[in-house]
Formats: structure tokens, C-alpha cells, sequence
């Protein structure tokens, strides 16, 4: 029986340890698959009033992205962009937009995104 273990350990053991790494590595990367996407959030006309914009992207039941910009005193927000990598294709985009005058707004948009994708989510009808 000596023999039998010695084969084992000497050449068996390794390629079975081997074998085991390689399928840990392959089952880890395909679990981190991702699609990044940019977002544009088209604000329209009413991109003169926002004051500031709080913006999450929920995937799975999770939060896996937030995006915080706030305009300069006496200034507009201007242009929002943001680049993404995100888990999934599906998702919810939710955003808190503060107007001038302190007032806010709640918006939720689907999203679908494909890799590469640039998003615009246009929201000027929920701003006026």
C-alpha cells in the first residue's frame, strides 16, 4: 500500500491541487464579469434651477454606485456624466434632485445598460 500513496503523493496529489486552483480562478473571474456604462443626466431647460443632485444605481437589491455634485454658489450644475462599472445589466437609477428654493424632487428610472453603452436619462419633465 506504501506504493500507492507514494504515486498518489508524488504525482497525482499536485495535478488534483492544480486542477483545483484552476477551477477556483475560472469560477472567481466569471463571478466578476462587468458592463461599464456612462451615464449623462439631461436636465433640459431646467438645468438653470438645480442646485444639486444625489444619483444611485441599484442592481441585485444592493447599491453598487452614488454620484454626489452640488453647483457652486451663484452658479448651475452644468453637464452630469458619470463612468460606471456595474455588476449587472438591469437596474434601478435613482436620483434626489435639489432645486432652487430648496426644493426636491425624487426620480426613478428601469435602466438597461450594454458594455460601452453612454446612457442619457433625460429628466427636464420631472423638473418642471
Amino acid at each position: 500500500m506504501s506504493s500507492r500513496y507514494a504515486l498518489f503523493r508524488r504525482r497525482l496529489a499536485p495535478i488534483a491541487f492544480g486542477l483545483a486552483i484552476a477551477f477556483m480562478a475560472y469560477t472567481t473571474c466569471n463571478k466578476q464579469q462587468r458592463t461599464t456604462a456612462t451615464f449623462v443626466i439631461d436636465y433640459g431647460t431646467a438645468q438653470r434651477d438645480v442646485r444639486a443632485i444625489d444619483a444611485e444605481i441599484w442592481m441585485n437589491g444592493e447599491q453598487v454606485t452614488r454620484l454626489h455634485r452640488v453647483a457652486l454658489d451663484n452658479a448651475y450644475i452644468g453637464d452630469t456624466r458619470f463612468k460606471t462599472s456595474l455588476p449587472d445589466v438591469d437596474g434601478e437609477l435613482r436620483m434626489d434632485v435639489e432645486m432652487a428654493g430648496g426644493e426636491h424632487r425624487s426620480i426613478n428610472r428601469a435602466i438597461h445598460v450594454t458594455e460601452g453603452a453612454t446612457v442619457t436619462v433625460p429628466i427636464e419633465r420631472d423638473l418642471k
